[in-house]
């Protein structure tokens, strides 16, 4: 059994961080990443290729979203509106990751090189006790880091709320913009689901457009059974949510 679960993993780019605050270079930044290569090739199709925040299964998930396509040429251009062409005079940006894995490692490797391609220098650092990673995250010290987020709850607010409304405590990339956090607030506040579904599309096309983060992948739950056991049946938030009692045992003869 193998399903997309409830969760993003994605690259912050915070925006408090000098060049990082340059929203042309963040969005330069995520055409820069081939993730298709990465999930394939570095992953082996152990995830599902995020497109957008919201992962499938998750109410106002659209398939059909895929705002940055890799594309070295759409990189290069922006890489030179944001005012470093070519990479000329851009700082160098800090990568950092909480885990020092063979898989972590191959990846960041992987989009170190991607994008050294079209003029980006980036250095790699570890930090593997979490709550010093944490730490950092609060006190933006990680200009650029990678982060995994599950939803408590199959509904966008989940993740919109959580990650990007300016009083969120678990706003790591400081994205902050008013108009934004009023929308958010409004679509909590809706009771006609249609209509809430609407505003997420809303917010989840501004925070796109502004590129605080890289979508990177969502986490596949998978599990093996056999065959004479029945009656499984698993929502997008994973394993803890089966409903065991309606299990059962085909009896071998």
């Amino acid at each position: 059994l193998r399903k997309p679960s409830l969760s993003l993993r994605f690259y912050g780019l915070n925006s408090l961080s000098k060049p990082l605050d340059n929203k042309t270079l963040r969005k330069a930044i995520n055409f820069a990443i081939d993730k298709k290569f990465i999930v394939s090739q570095i992953h082996k199709d152990q995830f599902q290729l995020a497109k957008g925040i919201l992962p499938p299964g998750m109410p106002g998930y659209d398939p059909k979203k895929n705002p940055y396509p890799f594309s070295k040429t759409q990189a290069a251009k922006l890489l030179s509106e944001s005012g470093y062409p070519k990479g000329q005079d851009l700082p160098n940006l800090e990568i950092w990751s909480n885990t020092k894995s063979e898989a972590a490692q191959k990846e960041l490797n992987e989009i170190q090189t991607q994008f050294k391609r079209v003029g980006i220098p980036t250095t790699l650092h570890f930090e593997t006790n979490w709550p010093n990673f944490e730490s950092m995250l609060r006190t933006n010290q990680a200009p650029l880091f990678i982060l995994a987020w599950y939803a408590d709850f199959p509904d966008p607010d989940s993740l919109f709320y959580s990650l990007f409304h300016s009083k969120s405590k678990n706003n790591f990339v400081a994205y902050h913009r008013p108009e934004l956090d009023l929308l958010i607030d409004k679509a909590r506040a809706e009771r006609d689901y249609l209509k809430r579904m609407e505003a997420y599309g809303k917010i989840e096309k501004i925070i796109l457009e502004d590129a605080p983060i890289v979508p990177m992948i969502n986490h596949l739950f998978q599990m093996v059974y056999q065959p004479y056991v029945n009656g499984i049946e698993v929502n997008a938030l994973g394993g803890h949510y089966i409903p065991m009692k309606k299990v059962w045992l085909k009896k071998e003869r």
